[in-house]
């Protein structure tokens, strides 16, 4: 004969389970949603946020140089550093470039982990004689691989630039290379937690790197792109204290930040700015790392079109 409560026991454990199986399926239903939403976000590439020794050495190179316009110059006496943005044309419409310098330092480290930025260029030998003459260090000259011609050049505090030959472009600054320990692990990152598209990959045959090129858009010819690289024969050191971190738009900076923690729970990286409005300049933002320590912040898109940031 069963216990008086036998039966009661195992409607409550039934009850139990469906409970957690019910609240597991929401959650990946909730998780799945988030990262399908990413897929649809309105966004693109803002600035890269880089430290220099000298402001006003640097926006000259880079205006006589690399024939970049001033968008702004500012500064912060509580943060401790002024700044400029420059690049090829308005914030609203291009990447730009985000240049700090510190009041109580003018040492800038930048380390192995930084590759590049890409500018494109119809006339690759001009634009080296260009920024030649402003005094950029040539490391390599022009060349021709895989049908494309580049140069690699780098300004007084150690930054690289490839410039790179292709037809008239919307946005000339097409390009920033990273290095990450974990390739496949990278392009899974930004592909789910940043919803970025998987524009080509390659490896050398001699297996000494492999890389992979992400961005948003359709063709990777006419946009911004990130390209990270896996090389095998580089030693890795911190340099963080140059190349500081990448600026994403979004329509949804809450969004975005529950689509990333989805991600680093999987892969790694840490959330390291909750979404919320920045009441000093009404801007909302949310920001994260990945599993290489590089830095995102995601910023809300009408927010920044205002351009207090």
């Amino acid at each position: 004969m069963m216990p008086n409560n036998f039966v009661p026991s195992i409607f409550a454990s039934l009850l139990f389970f469906s409970l957690i199986i019910g609240t597991t399926l929401a959650a990946r239903n909730l998780n799945e949603n988030v990262l399908e939403w990413v897929k649809r976000d309105h966004r693109r590439f803002l600035r890269a946020v880089i430290h220099v020794s000298d402001l006003d050495d640097s926006v000259r190179f880079y205006t006589q140089g690399f024939g970049m316009k001033v968008v702004k110059r500012r500064n912060f006496p509580d943060r401790q550093y002024r700044d400029a943005l420059v690049g090829f044309g308005p914030e609203n419409t291009h990447f730009l470039l985000e240049l700090r310098q510190r009041h109580d330092s003018n040492n800038v480290f930048i380390g192995t982990e930084f590759g590049h930025f890409g500018i494109a260029t119809q006339d690759v030998y001009k634009s080296l004689e260009k920024a030649r003459v402003n005094g950029a260090v040539v490391i390599h000259e022009p060349q021709k691989v895989n049908n494309t011609i580049f140069a690699l050049v780098q300004d007084r505090d150690g930054y690289k630039f490839k410039l790179i030959q292709r037809p008239p472009t919307a946005d000339p600054l097409c390009e920033v290379m990273l290095r990450v320990e974990d390739l496949n692990r990278s392009v899974n990152f930004y592909a789910k937690a940043l919803g970025m598209k998987l524009f080509k990959r390659q490896n050398n045959s001699k297996g000494q790197f492999a890389s992979g090129t992400l961005g948003y858009g359709t063709d990777q010819s006419k946009t911004t792109v990130l390209q990270f690289e896996k090389r095998n024969n580089i030693s890795r050191d911190d340099g963080r204290d140059g190349y500081s971190m990448l600026y994403i738009s979004t329509d949804n900076v809450n969004k975005s930040a529950e689509a990333a923690k989805v991600v680093i729970k999987q892969l790694g990286g840490n959330l390291i700015i909750e979404p919320g409005l920045l009441p000093s300049i009404n801007v909302k933002i949310t920001g994260f790392s990945d599993p290489d320590n590089w830095i995102m912040i995601m910023v809300d898109n009408k927010d920044y079109r205002r351009g207090t940031l």
